[in-house]
């Protein structure tokens, strides 16, 4: 494994030969060339070494894993899936292949019901499995169900009571929901559990905006958010909307422009709520053209934008 990580792929290959050698029952060696295989992009030869590691072991997760992700690399997530239930067949009270399925189902939409059904199953097989309840809430979640989605967070939290991503999960639902009190409560749960997580740390400061709580903890909080994700334009997005708040408009349009500069190097989708607080401070630092650019932009990316009422009224008001 180590010399994979170190990219010294012929020691490697001489580790695990040496490996296969000593047991070739053993399934360890033959994940090892799968994962050595996979890193040189020998999806061939790496499927082959995962499926010699599963039929030496069919409830290894690592070999499965190793399997499912050779296809995905290779855009084949039919062939991922019917791999994943082929090893199900032979390995039915195995609560990881079930998780595994669910992951595949959800992260490509492929059959969220489906992906719903393994997930709930993975969980009933072993309760203390945080990561397969936290995916169900989000496939929920994602079919729209935000009451059901809570509900499982609930119920998981009676014998899941430190698993801090479980609150959070809980904390962006209610969120959602625009039940601020029950997401504050979730986020600040979550940074009890995790203390100083960033995602945490800024949905919460978003959280104290949106009901009115203490613009300066919520500043603290943005701060902290910005520390551990200086490349994401989210808590860039936060404090330059507290600056706005705190009526230091110059500060929060150097802070909201430097959002929209790292969401252009991340290639991530274009943000109406970015735009439209950047807007809104261009209005109050009495630039209207600035203002009238980014305002029109909102609507562009997104018509039904939740402030689009007020967008519409601010490039009234700009026309004037």
């Amino acid at each position: 494994m180590s010399y994979i990580n170190r990219q010294n792929f012929a020691a490697a290959e001489e580790d695990i030969s040496k490996a296969i050698e000593i047991n070739p029952q053993s399934h360890l060696g033959y994940v090892q060339r799968g994962n050595l295989k996979f890193v040189q992009k020998q999806y061939g030869d790496a499927s082959k070494a995962y499926q010699d590691a599963l039929d030496r072991d069919p409830n290894s997760t690592d070999a499965l894993r190793g399997l499912t992700n050779t296809f995905l690399a290779q855009n084949q997530v039919d062939k991922a899936i019917a791999s994943a239930n082929a090893q199900i067949a032979k390995s039915p009270a195995n609560t990881s292949f079930y998780d595994l399925l669910g992951t595949i189902l959800l992260r490509n939409k492929k059959d969220l019901n489906g992906a719903e059904a393994a997930l709930h199953k993975s969980a009933e097989l072993d309760k203390n499995n945080s990561d397969a309840v936290i995916k169900l809430g989000q496939v929920q979640a994602a079919r729209g169900d935000i009451d059901q989605a809570i509900a499982t967070c609930q119920q998981a939290v009676h014998y899941l009571p430190n698993a801090p991503q479980l609150y959070f999960l809980l904390g962006q639902l209610y969120d959602s929901k625009r039940d601020w009190t029950k997401a504050q409560d979730a986020y600040q749960k979550t940074l009890s559990l995790k203390p100083g997580d960033p995602l945490a740390a800024n949905n919460l400061a978003n959280v104290m905006l949106q009901s009115g709580g203490n613009i300066d903890v919520a500043m603290s909080l943005a701060e902290s958010a910005r520390r551990g994700m200086p490349n994401s334009p989210n808590p860039a997005d936060t404090l330059g909307w507290i600056y706005y708040q705190k009526g230091v408009y110059g500060s929060a349009i150097s802070m909201l422009q430097e959002a929209l500069k790292l969401q252009s190097k991340q290639h991530a989708p274009d943000s109406a709520e970015i735009h439209y607080h950047l807007g809104m401070a261009y209005v109050k630092a009495e630039k209207p053209a600035l203002a009238r650019q980014q305002l029109e932009q909102v609507l562009k990316i997104n018509p039904n934008y939740s402030e689009a009422a007020d967008v519409k009224r601010q490039l009234d008001s700009l026309k004037s």
